[in-house]
């Protein structure tokens, strides 16, 4: 297994793209880290490659997104639509606690 391939090279590059995307669009600050993992499932009903996209900030919960395809598949819209849905759940959670 070649390491150091065209193809790891792709998906590192692709994977910096999707942290920076994520970053941008949730707004976060230098204090955030996103991680963009590829992983293999070879459970039962499991799709064979899903994608974990984790956002760790200080003092606030973990966001954890999963994929169900190759970092290579995941396109601009998938990662625009992923923190719009993260976005609105936050906000009505947020709407719902002051105003109760």
């Amino acid at each position: 297994m070649d390491l150091f391939s065209s193809h790891n090279s792709r998906s590192s590059e692709r994977s910096n793209e999707i942290k920076a995307q994520v970053a941008a669009l949730l707004g976060l600050d230098e204090e955030a880290t996103v991680m963009v993992t590829e992983l293999a499932c070879m459970e039962e009903g499991c799709p064979p490659v899903e994608t974990i996209i984790a956002v760790f900030r200080p003092a606030t919960v973990k966001l954890q997104f999963r994929l169900h395809r190759p970092i290579s598949e995941i396109t601009a819209h998938d990662i625009e639509e992923m923190c719009a849905e993260q976005v609105n759940s936050s906000s009505e959670k947020n709407h719902g606690n002051c105003c109760s």
